[in-house]
């Protein structure tokens, strides 16, 4: 079986690049965010048209949010989620891909090539990562330093697809460490690394793909919101909306069981979900063909250079704003 991670190391190796130290691993850095925002980001803007530059009645009824955000707050979320999210979240993985290339962690391809150890490895990640996603983002709401960062992510109540790691450069590099915590385990397991192609695929696609469904804003018909063991978009949207310091609600990521375990749960009624809000007679096509679609922001303007510059300086509040009481009122907020 070819090992992706280790064949793309093995050529940095032949390239001379890891032989010239700090400057090779600055090479492999500016490679990895260039893959970044031709992958990452480009797989949010498909997200964000779909459901907001092109939404319709049948969409909207499962908005969480009735109301959509301001051209502003989506500006906001992709200085945040993208221009500063991807140098952060590929610095820890090229270190690791460096370290590879050098010799230094080369025992990670070392790994069997079969499909038993493979599917260990998948398991093995899946938990442990979802674990360390859950223990991380729940300190960083009962941490007083941890959410003087992380605070700025709760910026964004309503958030849409671009907002998947909209979050400081510092709480992005610390969250994307699933090789150390990984492979610290799987090392007390089995005395070896997991499978390197597979924790990174498998992390792209919960922490990404999963991430962008999470806050996309929108719930899906197969996976009901009061799913018993996964998190969905409904829960991640109350958390984006009511959660704040010292009251974390849904931290987690895909598995439930550490919410449930922390008692992290959400029983009230300022937000819900948006299925029995359409029993409630509040999704209707004339709500959405009188109220609803003729306040769509126009987010085409994305598109414009001379919105940019009229309203760089709203980028700024994000880093600035108050963002205390969460967002106790964001579920009215766009």
């Amino acid at each position: 079986m070819v090992q992706v991670i280790c064949t793309i190391a093995e050529s940095i190796q032949s390239s001379g690049l890891s032989d010239t130290g700090l400057l090779g691993w600055l090479a492999v850095w500016g490679m990895y965010i260039v893959f970044a925002y031709m992958g990452l980001t480009m797989m949010m803007i498909p997200w964000f048209v779909h459901f907001y530059v092109y939404p319709t009645h049948d969409k909207w009824r499962r908005k969480t949010n009735p109301k959509y955000p301001q051209p502003v707050a989506v500006l906001q979320e992709i200085v945040l989620g993208v221009f500063l999210a991807n140098p952060a979240i590929t610095f820890a993985p090229s270190i690791h891909l460096a370290l590879i290339a050098n010799g230094s962690l080369r025992h990670h391809c070392d790994t069997p090539q079969t499909w038993a150890y493979r599917l260990y490895s998948v398991v093995l990640v899946v938990i442990v990562a979802d674990f360390y996603s859950w223990a991380w983002h729940y300190a960083g709401h009962y941490v007083g330093q941890l959410w003087a960062i992380h605070r700025h992510h709760h910026h964004f109540a309503n958030p849409t697809p671009f907002g998947t790691i909209a979050d400081l450069p510092v709480d992005n590099v610390f969250r994307s460490m699933y090789m150390i915590v990984v492979n610290f385990v799987s090392f007390a397991i089995v005395g070896m690394s997991v499978d390197v192609d597979v924790l990174y695929l498998v992390t792209s696609i919960t922490n990404g793909l999963y991430g962008m469904y999470f806050h996309s804003g929108h719930e899906l018909d197969c996976l009901p919101y009061d799913h018993p063991f996964i998190n969905t978009s409904y829960q991640h949207y109350v958390h984006h909306a009511l959660s704040y310091k010292n009251k974390p609600y849904y931290t987690g990521f895909v598995f439930k069981i550490w919410d449930d375990l922390a008692g992290a749960h959400y029983h009230g009624l300022q937000v819900i979900p948006a299925l029995e809000d359409e029993k409630k007679g509040n999704r209707t096509v004339e709500r959405w063909e009188h109220e609803i679609k003729p306040n769509i922001p126009d987010y085409s303007v994305l598109l414009w250079p001379s919105f940019w510059l009229d309203n760089w300086r709203h980028a700024f509040e994000v880093f600035v704003g108050k963002v205390e009481g969460g967002n106790k009122k964001a579920a009215k907020a766009s």
